[in-house]
């Protein structure tokens, strides 16, 4: 027998190439068509069966792989192939012959360099024995396809340029064709965007599946977003979210699954069977939690009838929903309430016994891996005005999404292992001359002096709530604690109000006044002792609101809790942290 792994790389920079919306959608479509439509059409015609084609609604592509008839094991005298994984890009499957092998990774990466051209897929197989542990060869096609695609030259070199060529008006490569633009214009376009423009009405089909039953509807573009919302519309949302520690737990995946079996080859067939129910739970749970998530939308929906059918089209754009990830372009105002709901309904999803057609799969691999119910994510969000360069945006949420997953390292158990906590990160770009993050905290970041160290951010913040997290040490209770999201979003509402008190109260001690937030914005970049004493100025003044904006006894600064880990790097020095800022941000986004 042979294990098969077909794997694209890669994948973020495919997607996210370029700043036309159209094109980071079908891009996105073509990357889960090659682990799953495209590769099951060609298993289908191998095999005979036309069922495994059928893959465009989710639930029917997971019925049809669980379903021992469609998808036989591959121990069956008439079964040459089984499909173990099969997700946006990404399968994983075992043949009997070593030519099905090869005839399978032939044919979907020449499929895929016709209609998909610029994304880069690998496909690698290994021998194997059944009557062996099939995880210790698992590991082994992993590694395999890892010296692959270190291998592979870059898609660019598919893309000569000479001789001379006219370029892509949104890729920069060669043009192969031309597109009418809105305003009549010819404009030249490359294949890669060519294919990616076509793919992208598909796409939203697919994503409109998901909702149609509750008759809900997405924009077909961000032109169509602005021109349903333009009343409304003044900020957009980015959101990338992603799975916390699913790369250790498919690696070591063995070690989490209940598995008393006494032969090898009955161990074999409950490996497998768990790891291709666990792959698909993933992709449902997340479906699940981005469906919960959106109604956070349906009061702002357009009303839209067609075919006398009428549908509510919500401000949200789905780019990527399958596996663990999620990337979302909507409604810059809602984007944190967004983010919050679908980062509770992934952890609630994850942690259900009786999900549809898998059960509990996720809740039994988590309880071994992370010791609790469900699994965790994080998140990052760049909140952009409507025609900031979208590839930009995307990569500051990316970095915020990593600045978020910072909470791995410090949400431990005693044994120093992580325990299972989302949150995310957040950066609203009110001035687009400089965007990397990097750069953007250090310039909140003031060294007073050699032991002092102040911090004007307290970002990311932790989303599962603090009673899930009895788990961990009493440092990370402590840190956990320290960032809670809730007791942050206690502050924005209590800054939110005093702005509406503002606007309609007379009595001014009632609600913090612009001009006395701008002071203390003012005091807060000259350091934690000017920022104090500007605090305490008006401390008695609006004391029914400086006793709840206190981070400690009449100051806006708290001590930082400092990963016992990192203690020796900042010995004798104190780090403070104020949240004021933070709120300040928000006041118009929660």
């Amino acid at each position: 027998m042979f294990l098969v792994l077909i794997e694209t790389s890669g994948n973020q920079n495919f997607i996210f190439a370029t700043n036309k919306l159209k094109e980071n959608i079908g891009a996105s479509e073509l990357t889960y068509r090659v682990g799953t439509q495209w590769l099951l059409e060609i298993i289908g015609d191998i095999v005979k069966n036309p069922n495994l084609k059928l893959w465009q609604d989710s639930d029917l592509l997971r019925q049809n792989l669980l379903n021992s008839n469609h998808n036989p094991p591959i121990e069956d005298d008439k079964q040459s192939i089984e499909i173990i994984i099969a997700v946006s890009g990404k399968a994983l499957l075992i043949t009997k012959d070593k030519d099905i092998a090869q005839d399978i990774i032939a044919k979907l990466t020449t499929k895929c360099l016709k209609e998909a051209p610029g994304i880069t897929v690998t496909g690698v197989y290994k021998k194997f024995d059944w009557d062996q542990p099939i995880e210790n060869k698992i590991k082994k096609v992993y590694r395999k396809i890892e010296i692959a695609q270190s291998n592979l030259l870059s898609s660019e070199f598919r893309f000569l340029k000479l001789p001379i060529l006219s370029h892509c008006d949104t890729s920069g490569l060669p043009a192969s064709s031309m597109e009418i633009s809105p305003e009549n214009g010819k404009i030249p376009i490359s294949a890669i965007s060519f294919a990616k423009r076509k793919s992208a009405d598909d796409s939203l089909k697919r994503m409109d599946e998901l909702v149609q039953k509750n008759s809900l509807k997405f924009p077909d573009n961000t032109n169509d977003l602005e021109k349903i919302f333009e009343e409304n519309l003044q900020w957009l949302g980015i959101v990338h979210a992603d799975g916390n520690g699913l790369g250790q737990i498919f690696l070591e995946f063995e070690k989490f699954i209940d598995n008393n079996l006494k032969t090898c080859p009955e161990k074999n067939r409950d490996y497998v069977n768990k790891l291709r129910k666990f792959s698909l739970a993933l992709d449902l749970c997340t479906q699940n939690a981005f469906k919960e998530a959106i109604k956070v939308f349906k009061e702002d929906g357009k009303t839209s009838i067609k075919k006398n059918k009428a549908n509510q089209i919500l401000p949200i754009i789905p780019l990527v929903l399958g596996g663990d990830d999620l990337t979302v372009v909507c409604d810059g105002k809602k984007a944190l309430e967004f983010t919050e709901k679908f980062l509770l309904a992934f952890e609630e999803e994850t942690a259900r016994n009786d999900l549809q057609d898998v059960g509990n799969i996720i809740n039994e691999v988590s309880q071994k891996a992370l010791k609790s119910n469900g699994l965790s994510a994080c998140a990052g969000i760049a909140i952009v005005k409507p025609h900031f360069p979208f590839s930009v945006g995307y990569e500051l949420a990316e970095s915020l999404l990593k600045s978020a997953k910072t909470v791995k390292n410090n949400v431990q158990d005693k044994g120093n292992n992580t325990v299972s906590c989302s949150a995310l990160d957040f950066h609203i770009v009110y001035d687009s001359s400089g965007v990397d993050l990097e750069l953007i905290r250090e310039r909140l970041e003031l060294k007073e002096n050699k032991n002092i160290h102040t911090k004007l951010y307290k970002r990311p913040f932790v989303i599962t709530p603090l009673n899930k997290l009895s788990q961990a040490n009493d440092n990370s209770k402590k840190w956990a604690d320290f960032y809670d999201w809730n007791k942050f979003k206690n502050k924005v509402e209590l800054l939110t109000k005093n702005k509406k008190n503002s606007q309609s109260e007379n009595d001014e001690k009632n609600y913090l006044p612009p001009n006395q937030s701008n002071k203390l914005r003012s005091a807060l970049f000259r350091g934690k002792e000017s920022g104090d004493a500007q605090f305490q100025l008006i401390y008695k003044r609006y004391e029914n609101i400086t006793i709840e904006l206190a981070e400690s006894d009449k100051s806006l600064f708290q001590i930082t809790p400092i990963n016992p880990k990192e203690n020796e790097k900042h010995e004798n020095k104190t780090f403070y942290t104020t949240s004021f800022l933070d709120a300040l941000d928000a006041v118009d986004f929660l």
